[in-house]
């Protein structure tokens, strides 16, 4: 529970700082900006698996 709950956090901070849309020649067009919140979403389940943010642990340190 507590490692989807990091990876919600971190899918909305990564909207705002993560990669953007390449909007140039070779940009993936309606398709990427229709598709890029799925890439945020995996991106952010890799890190919420391989990172511990600790953000909802209590005073005693357990989750």
């Amino acid at each position: 529970m507590n490692n989807r709950l990091e990876q919600a956090f971190l899918e909305e901070m990564l909207k705002y700082a993560g990669p953007k849309p390449n909007a140039q020649a070779f940009g993936g067009g309606i398709g990427e900006e229709q598709f890029s919140t799925f890439l945020t979403r995996e991106y952010a389940t890799i890190l919420a698996d391989s990172l511990d943010l600790g953000l909802f642990r209590n005073e005693g340190g357990r989750a």
